[in-house]
């Protein structure tokens, strides 16, 4: 199998069917998107850490109709990705089977890292395709939170939150506050 490199630290493997993909062992740490394979290393500490406490924030304000996960598959139509954070309906998840989402999320979160163009562009625009209302971005480099909408089918930021920035965000179904500072750690 021949790989290209795409940017540091992400590999793109062979074309594959979503059949050939689906058999793949339950968490192959990759993503399908355009009909690919994207590898993606096991994200840092620091990375995980801002997922984890930005997923804590969220499940403290939910309703009981929704959840929060990490990196848990979400496929809406061709592809199938895994946001490092997702706020989804559980009775669509229920629906959907354990393995992965097919419903729309309320909410996927990004935390930037290696692979900053997937996330900035490829992702933002696929999800805004699938009908994701609320995009977020943490970037650990440039210290900030952004939140995005959709503005006649693109995305579109809403806010920019720096360190030292408490907000509270707005994610339709509930509002959560945050704190970019602790967030960043």
């Amino acid at each position: 199998m021949s790989e290209q490199l795409v940017e540091p630290h992400v590999s793109v493997g062979p074309r594959l069917t979503w059949e050939e993909f689906a058999q793949l062992p339950e968490d192959p740490r990759a993503e399908y998107i355009d009909g690919q394979l994207l590898g993606t290393p096991t994200p840092s500490l620091p990375h995980q850490k801002i997922g984890m406490r930005l997923a804590n924030a969220l499940a403290r304000v939910l309703p009981a109709t929704h959840d929060v996960v990490l990196a848990w598959a979400w496929k809406p139509g061709a592809d199938e990705f895994a946001p490092d954070v997702m706020v989804f309906d559980t009775a669509t998840a229920q629906a959907g089977g354990p393995a992965r989402f097919t419903g729309t999320p309320a909410l996927a979160v990004e935390v930037l890292s290696s692979h900053r163009g997937d996330d900035l562009i490829r992702k933002m625009t696929k999800y805004a395709e699938a009908g994701l209302p609320h995009y977020w971005i943490v970037d650990p480099r440039a210290q900030t939170l952004t939140t995005y909408a959709i503005v006649e089918g693109l995305y579109a930021p809403t806010a920019v939150h720096g360190r030292g920035t408490v907000a509270d965000l707005d994610l339709g179904i509930a509002a959560v506050r945050v704190d970019v500072a602790e967030l960043l750690g």
